[in-house]
């Protein structure tokens, strides 16, 4: 491949894709596309809405196994906890992301890391992420089995302004069929489950170090966060850890997991 666009198959792919824009097979237009380029390994398509839970618009394995798609585990609650989600909720701006980005310093040795993000998002993940103001966030999520190369980047950032305009376009014929539809399948006893958990037993500034802990925060991390020392940030943890009878970050997750009652938590806990 010398260049972006000299290769006929590559004109007729957008040409498919723009063709398709606001229609049901837009989002699989636009990852084969996409994968011209650079040979990730899955995506996922979603739309986090301000006021529901989120909403999997389309999800590609270019080697799906065998079992329940990945966005089941992802949709009924584990998405509280991915950088992506909370990057959305924080109002990260439109735009074309890496991992390394948005991740916090401890992201690698969360539960939800080593329990379900290795597993199904694989080594590396990017992400096209759209603000939709007053609505929600549109994103683009794609995963590897290995770390994205510089050269991957390159192509999938010089990618951005055009893919995010179709995004856009998308989204002006696509909004309604998908807010009509955004319910379906989704938990909406999830809610704000991760500003709730643990709210009958800890105190405010326990929970928010309980939040911070699960998302992947180190002690450092949390005290610059908070605006207090990391010796407090160990002394709330260790409070924390008390009144919930526990003594480790993984069963924090368990109980995480078990109020989101979601199936498997009991093997989650053993999998640290």
């Amino acid at each position: 491949m010398n260049s972006l666009f000299e290769i006929p198959a590559m004109h007729m792919a957008l040409a498919r894709t723009v063709e398709h824009a606001g229609g049901p097979r837009f989002w699989r237009q636009l990852v084969l596309l996409l994968r011209h380029w650079v040979p990730f390994d899955n995506a996922l398509a979603t739309f986090y809405s301000d006021s529901a839970a989120p909403v999997a618009l389309e999800e590609y394995d270019a080697m799906p196994l065998s079992g329940p798609a990945s966005s089941i585990r992802y949709l009924d609650g584990l998405y509280l906890l991915d950088p992506f989600y909370q990057a959305a909720r924080e109002g990260i701006a439109s735009g074309f992301y890496r991992l390394e980005e948005v991740a916090p310093d401890h992201f690698h040795q969360t539960d939800y890391y080593l329990n379900y993000f290795h597993d199904h998002v694989l080594e590396d993940e990017v992400q096209y992420v759209l603000q939709l103001p007053g609505e929600g966030t549109l994103s683009l999520s794609l995963g590897m089995h290995e770390t994205f190369s510089l050269h991957h980047l390159g192509r999938l950032t010089l990618c951005a302004p055009w893919v995010l305009a179709l995004l856009k376009q998308h989204w002006t014929h696509a909004r309604q069929r998908i807010a009509a539809t955004r319910w379906e399948g989704t938990r909406p006893s999830v809610g704000d489950a991760l500003e709730r958990f643990g709210t009958q037993v800890l105190s405010e500034r326990e929970l928010e170090v309980a939040r911070l802990i699960l998302r992947g925060y180190s002690s450092k991390a949390m005290a610059e966060r908070l605006g207090i020392s990391p010796e407090t940030v160990k002394v709330h943890r260790r409070h924390l850890y008390a009144k919930l009878d526990i003594s480790a970050q993984p069963e924090l997750f368990s109980l995480f997991i078990q109020s989101l009652d979601l199936p498997g938590a009991d093997d989650n806990s053993e999998r640290s």
